[in-house]
């Protein structure tokens, strides 16, 4: 609750700017899922055509723009808890779990699940699902998740590559056949196809449609100018072990561990800056945090790895509550002060 309440400290969601009329394209695909969006190509709305977990929980639970907002900030707090149950188990040192964990409660990644107001945007679920994935022992429930992760946001598909790097780093010690078919793995493979055999199915049965305008490469060279920051954002301070993670890889010559970890963090940065809303894409990057840690301690020694992970809190706690996108575009979500001065 500390973490959360940190969060809506220093970036708390302004309820005046909610819009009814952007939650409408949710509910009417709560309604009729299986039908494509009418929304103008391009837009957000014209993409949820395939994002079907939330509209049909929906659904199923007949909430509202209230309920689905306290359902999303229960989601948030149980992510703060996944962040330092993942973070204890990798590092087996309290104190360290907590850095992560304050550390996680500053960048977007912590805000996702309370600020964001736009009807449709579920990041925090999808990297819920994802956290979960990697926190579950069981094989069978790892694949789940992964598999409904996808149908939350495609963005957390490709994200669960690094669930997959994270574990071929668990059996790094083993043969490379049990390396890459081991049960945990193989439960991902299997989600991957289930996810790729129902989406066709749906296309065909039902003609549903992909929306990709917005996206592509036009985007990305457009808004160029804003790729380093809107990349910073992603996990901010954060990106101080994953480098040192990568550094240490390449120090030891393990370059197939290296091609897979970094191969799978420039995927997900490349389809987040192909997108206009930069900040909540590159987010998805956040699980290479626990393959950083993995890594690191086994090649820091625990003083060395307690400043850089301080160094990384700094980091986050510092940089204000921007968020990056479009060409030009950065917001400012304002501390809790701020919003209740705005109104007057």
């Amino acid at each position: 609750m500390l973490l959360t309440c940190l969060s809506l400290f220093f970036a708390f969601p302004g309820y005046t700017e909610l819009h009814r009329a952007e939650w409408q394209e949710l509910f009417i695909k709560a309604q009729h899922p299986f039908t494509n969006s009418l929304a103008g190509a391009g837009s957000h709305d014209a993409k949820i055509t395939f994002r079907l977990l939330i509209p049909l929980i929906v659904h199923a639970l007949h909430l509202d723009i209230t309920g689905v907002l306290i359902f999303t900030g229960i989601i948030g707090i149980l992510n703060f808890y996944l962040v330092l149950h993942i973070a204890y188990k990798i590092l087996r040192d309290k104190r360290l779990a907590i850095i992560i964990g304050l550390c996680s409660c500053f960048i977007y990644f912590g805000k996702c699940s309370f600020i964001e107001l736009r009807g449709g945007m579920f990041d925090g679920i999808a990297m819920c699902l994802l956290l979960l994935s990697i926190a579950t022992p069981s094989n069978i429930l790892k694949g789940i998740f992964i598999f409904f992760c996808a149908w939350c946001d495609e963005r957390g598909l490709i994200a669960s590559s690094l669930v997959w790097v994270y574990i071929l780093y668990e059996y790094r010690n083993s043969p490379f056949i049990k390396k890459v078919l081991n049960g945990a793995a193989i439960s991902l493979y299997i989600a991957w196809l289930l996810y790729a055999i129902t989406r066709y199915w749906l296309v065909q049965q039902y003609g549903l449609q992909t929306d990709v305008g917005g996206t592509g490469p036009k985007v990305l060279f457009n808004q160029v100018n804003n790729i380093p920051i809107g990349i910073w954002s992603a996990l901010e301070g954060l990106w101080l072990p994953v480098i040192y993670a990568f550094l240490a890889l390449y120090r030891d010559r393990s370059f197939f561990e290296l091609l897979k970890f970094m191969g799978a963090c420039i995927l997900i940065l490349i389809v987040g800056v192909s997108v206009l809303d930069i900040t909540r894409s590159v987010m998805y990057v956040f699980p290479a945090v626990f393959i950083a840690l993995s890594i690191l301690k086994d090649k820091m020694d625990k003083p060395a790895l307690e400043k850089l992970l301080f160094y990384s809190l700094i980091l986050c706690f510092v940089y204000p509550a921007y968020y990056t996108g479009g060409k030009s575009s950065i917001w400012w979500t304002y501390p809790l002060p701020l919003q209740l001065l705005r109104p007057i």
